[in-house]
């Protein structure tokens, strides 16, 4: 039997082929950047940025988390009706957002105003993204993970052409957005085409069927949306602070930065998570050594860390001069600084997986808070004290660099303890 055979008959097919998916689509968003800071200048790609970090705050919870319901419900017609909701919430979510963005023009002195008409595209972005994940919910729960894969690429290829294209006629920050925003449609009614024959026949969903859906599953709604939100704002923060800090154009230059420290993350942290969540829970259920699970993976990605970060911090200015151009030496300044935080993060990242199987999530939550008051805290103490971005970054490496470092400790010691019950039990 030869491998492509092999993987054809492979009950893990599916997965290989997303695996696959995610990483070419990653690659072209990779491959697209260099070319995209010729086109655009950092100012421009800084307020992209912002326009990005403020869909990407709304995006994962437009449809309140019911996309997850999607997937783990065990009948037809009542996982198409949770569609029926999703589609709906993402729309008057969608609306909420315009509404509130609108009020922060007309109130004025804000980062809203200073971006003006551009902000009207960060509703569009989470309207077409709040569908996205709601489809890639729906094709999950099916196993149509070839499709999802081939989507992913054909999205990926869509964004990267439009902003091309955009950036070679002058299109700036707008064909960007709108590059970001519009490649979701794309492939959209293909991942839509089994729901889609279905609605056609079945009877619609009626209002008091709606108001159902939001009760039965209001804890669900209630724990997880305020927890995604943190863990999204947590992320963004330190994009937002730069843009009102300082200007547009150094959060361009951060972009770039995120961009390149982000790339083994993308590549080497989510893959590993996944194998390794998979490895622990399986440990877990069989009453084996999980400690032992965590030390291998903490060993194996400490090693890669301190390795790659170290060389990125040394190098970091000469690479994104000659990867970005000449006007990028800054990004590059900003990666040796803020290494020390990734270093961390990339070996946190893989782990973090550890609070789903001991039922702790309560933990990362409480983490994420507590980034996002380091994240505020720092940002007037920058305010106040007037500090340069150098040393604002220098606050934000150290102090993230923390707390990612007593998750890892954290997580080992939940490890380490569950052992010693195993052993005594």
């Amino acid at each position: 039997m030869n491998l492509k055979t092999y993987f054809k008959k492979s009950k893990w097919s599916g997965l290989i082929s997303l695996g696959f998916g995610t990483i070419i689509a990653q690659s072209i968003n990779i491959l697209i950047q260099p070319i995209i800071t010729r086109l655009i200048t950092p100012e421009e790609l800084g307020i992209y940025t912002f326009i990005i970090s403020m869909a990407t705050l709304i995006i994962p919870v437009a449809a309140l988390k019911l996309e997850m319901l999607i997937v783990i419900e065990d009948n037809d017609e009542t996982a198409d009706l949770l569609t029926d909701v999703g589609i709906i919430t993402v729309f008057f979510t969608t609306l909420i957002y315009t509404v509130f963005i609108l009020v922060m023009l007309f109130i004025g002195n804000n980062s809203f105003e200073e971006i003006g008409i551009y902000s009207m595209l960060i509703p569009l972005i989470v309207l077409t993204n709040g569908l996205r994940f709601i489809f890639t919910s729906h094709n999950n729960r099916e196993k149509k993970y070839s499709l999802m894969a081939s989507i992913s690429v054909l999205r990926e290829l869509t964004k990267g052409i439009i902003q091309v294209i955009s950036g070679i006629f002058g299109g700036g920050v707008g064909g960007q957005a709108l590059g970001y925003g519009l490649s979701p449609v794309f492939g959209l009614r293909m991942q839509a085409k089994a729901y889609i024959y279905r609605f056609k026949k079945r009877d619609k969903i009626k209002i008091s069927q709606i108001l159902s859906f939001f009760k039965k599953n209001k804890n669900h709604i209630k724990y997880l949306v305020p927890a995604q939100f943190i863990n999204s704002f947590s992320y963004s923060l330190i994009t937002l602070s730069v843009i009102s800090l300082f200007s547009a154009t150094e959060a361009g230059y951060y972009a770039i930065t995120i961009n390149v420290l982000g790339i083994p993350l993308v590549l080497i942290t989510n893959n590993v998570s996944k194998v390794y969540l998979q490895k622990l829970g399986e440990d877990y259920r069989k009453g084996n050594s999980v400690w032992d699970t965590f030390l291998s993976v903490i060993k194996v990605m400490g090693s890669l860390s301190i390795i790659g970060f170290s060389i990125l911090a040394i190098i970091g200015p000469n690479l994104t001069k000659f990867v970005f151009g000449e006007g990028y030496i800054e990004s590059g300044k900003y990666i040796s600084i803020l290494c020390l935080m990734f270093a961390f993060r990339f070996v946190a990242s893989s782990i973090i997986g550890s609070y789903v199987i001991f039922n702790k999530q309560y933990i990362d939550t409480i983490f994420q808070t507590i980034l996002v008051l380091s994240g505020i805290i720092i940002y007037f103490l920058s305010d106040l004290f007037n500090l340069n971005i150098y040393k604002y970054f220098e606050l934000i490496s150290i102090v993230y660099g923390i707390i990612y470092l007593l998750i890892i400790i954290n997580i080992g010691y939940l490890c380490k303890r569950q052992n010693i019950r195993k052993i005594n039990n």
